[in-house]
């Protein structure tokens, strides 16, 4: 990895994501980072890893066909954290589409993303979409 920049690593890691790079993501992810989804719904829970965000990935994919897609508005950032301000947007059969805004928090060291935390909006909005 060539930058430490907080924000320079979590824009790679969400073009990874809407690209489908593993490869960037397992560089960017550290083998222990940890993944904290709110809620009291199937996805919600604590994921560690790469394999932890797949896992993540297709769990939502299994309930919402296509997943759950973020438009990154601005990501935002200091020494050791970032923050991503987005829109996650996702459909699925019988239910309204959701527009979740919603803020991630990643930290960051030595350029590799450590710990992902997502806070949103409307989290009962979230928690009848995916339950």
């Amino acid at each position: 990895m060539t930058s430490t920049d907080p924000r320079e690593a979590a824009r790679r890691l969400y073009t990874a994501l809407a690209d489908g790079d593993a490869a960037t993501i397992a560089e960017l992810l550290h083998p222990a980072a940890t993944l904290s989804v709110p809620g009291t719904n199937p996805i919600a829970g604590r994921y560690q890893g790469a394999a932890g965000l797949a896992e993540f990935v297709a769990a939502g994919t299994a309930i919402a066909p296509g997943g759950a897609r973020t438009q990154v508005i601005e990501v935002m950032g200091g020494d050791r954290h970032a923050a991503v301000y987005g829109i996650s947007r996702a459909t699925r059969p019988g239910r309204p589409p959701l527009e979740n805004h919603t803020v991630h928090l990643l930290t960051v060291h030595d350029g590799r993303i450590t710990a992902i935390t997502i806070f949103n909006q409307d989290q009962p909005t979230v928690d009848t979409f995916w339950s």
